[in-house]
């Protein structure tokens, strides 16, 4: 067994790399004299991960399937069950199989794997998005998806391989004193992820600190501008039928004002209002030095945002064609609520042909 050099807290060695940490296996009891294995406490955050992303699922069902984001995502679902069943079966067997052998196996090569995969998902997403048809009939629908089938199970297959060949599986003893050590496992953090937040975060900021003056009270009617088309699609649903011309026409249009925000400034106001939250919060804990493996971060959490991040992309280059009715699967962001915004005209044109 590897001794890695005595450190006055383990901690040290923790954060001497935004993408490479330890993960603590076996620590000394209250007494000092017995042994803690922290295996339980493995499962239970992988198991609170798993619920996390069970809840944000539950928002994303309309579209997930629509995109390579969303299949790759329901992998990365799949992936984090298997997780969980692992670490079960090695708490389980813990008399067989020595917990700091099994342990350090799962969480070096699930946090090598899932701090591998971003960038190429970031990459092939923006490549899908760009190719993203306005009008998807069923056999191209079908397509698509085979195609996306076929891009996931490369690129987990492949950051599979990379990891078997590349990552340490070998725990580690770190010596505190002369009689307290600490048996640890060398894992990851994605430093894709936590540039994708940083970055994105000053972009946002910086374009809603330059167009502040004209995205004052934007907001408040774009909330007006949802509460006018939710009510719209509610009395549609009654009714079984298409809106009548009669409530387009209600509709009108709203003043168009000089401070109305331009197209891009008012797309990103959307994306901030859905997504700063959490791009603020993977910011201040990177800064405060508060580190994630990458097999415990909640890794839907940042796939449904960098997804509505490239929709939003796309729907801006293309929205110039297309106008607000580009049918792009994101379920969080109101995309033509925002197009609507920057144009000055009523959302509830766009009724009818959402519900074809």
């Amino acid at each position: 067994m590897e001794r890695l050099n005595v450190y006055q807290d383990h901690s040290d060695y923790t954060r001497a790399s935004s993408e490479k940490m330890i993960a603590v296996l076996l620590s000394p009891g209250p007494n000092k004299t017995s042994v803690h294995d922290e295996t339980l406490q493995y499962l239970l955050i992988l198991c609170s991960k798993v619920a996390l992303n069970t809840l944000l699922l539950s928002f994303w069902m309309r579209s997930i399937c629509k995109s390579l984001l969303g299949l790759c995502s329901i992998s990365m679902y799949g992936a984090d069950v298997l997780l969980v069943g692992a670490v079960s079966c090695a708490w389980f067997f813990r008399e067989y199989l020595p917990t700091s052998t099994s342990m350090c196996f799962i969480l070096a090569h699930s946090s090598a794997i899932y701090a591998l995969l971003p960038l190429p998902i970031l990459i092939a997403g923006a490549f899908d998005y760009a190719t993203y048809p306005h009008l998807v009939n069923e056999h191209s629908s079908q397509r698509r998806t085979v195609s996306y089938c076929i891009t996931v199970a490369f690129m987990w297959a492949s950051v599979c391989v990379y990891s078997y060949y590349h990552t340490d599986t070998q725990p580690a003893e770190i010596y505190k004193d002369e009689n307290l050590n600490v048996l640890v496992c060398p894992v990851h953090g994605s430093s894709v992820v936590l540039n994708f937040s940083t970055k994105v975060s000053i972009a946002v900021c910086l374009t809603l600190l330059l167009y502040s003056k004209k995205l004052i009270g934007c907001t408040r009617r774009a909330n007006e501008m949802a509460e006018q088309r939710n009510s719209a699609y509610c009395a549609n649903s009654e009714k079984h039928q298409y809106l009548p011309d009669s409530l387009v026409e209600e509709g009108g249009n709203w003043e168009i004002q000089e401070s109305s925000p331009p197209l891009f400034a008012s797309l990103t106001l959307g994306f901030a209002v859905n997504w700063m939250p959490y791009l603020f919060m993977c910011v201040v804990c990177d800064l405060m030095g508060f580190l994630v493996p990458a097999y415990a971060s909640v890794n839907l959490l940042w796939m449904a945002c960098a997804n509505s991040l490239l929709v939003g992309i796309a729907f801006w280059f293309k929205s110039d064609k297309t106008g607000p009715f580009s049918k792009f699967p994101d379920d969080f962001c109101l995309w033509s609520i925002y197009w609507h915004l920057s144009k000055g005209t009523s959302p509830t044109i766009d009724a009818k042909l959402s519900q074809v």
